[in-house]
């Protein structure tokens, strides 16, 4: 567990307790640990979780009271406050953005590849061999696209 050393009233088995909880959260639901700070009977702690197999990603509550698990009472003695800052799995919607999406997302508006050209002032040959496939889409590429489409879902929502 990162920040560990910075719980100095610890005792070597409250610390074996804490990167036995640490590891195993790790190994089974890809959710990590950092000790931020320790300063006037007042602990800080960061939880994220990152992409998992599973697929199963817990709430910012759920972040919260597994926090307050691994460091209950076993560990923080009374008289200091825990303070966490939970930061909930976001899908990376840039990872699985494809050409394919693309269009999809064209049909979906109507919009037609020199509408495109128009819409992100990019070169038409340069459109004309992503969308042929004959050259890769880069994560700027993809997040060029994906804002588009997104701005565009928002002006249609409102």
């Amino acid at each position: 567990m990162k920040g560990i050393e910075l719980l100095t009233f610890l005792t070597d088995e409250q610390k074996k307790l804490l990167e036995a909880s640490s590891i195993n959260y790790k190994r089974f639901a890809r959710v990590y640990f950092q000790i931020l700070e320790f300063t006037d009977n007042t602990v800080v702690v960061k939880i994220w979780q990152l992409e998992n197999p599973a697929e199963r990603y817990l709430t910012v509550k759920e972040l919260i009271d597994r926090t307050k698990e691994v460091f209950g009472s076993d560990i923080l003695p009374a008289g200091i406050n825990l303070y966490i800052r939970p930061i909930a799995f976001e899908l990376d919607d840039l990872k699985h953005f494809t050409i394919e999406t693309i269009e999809k997302k064209m049909q979906q508006f109507g919009l037609k590849p020199k509408d495109l050209v128009k819409l992100l002032d990019i070169d038409k040959s340069t459109l004309s061999q992503i969308l042929k496939k004959n050259r890769e889409l880069s994560r700027a590429s993809k997040a060029m696209f994906y804002y588009l489409f997104k701005s565009l879902e928002m002006k249609a929502a409102s």
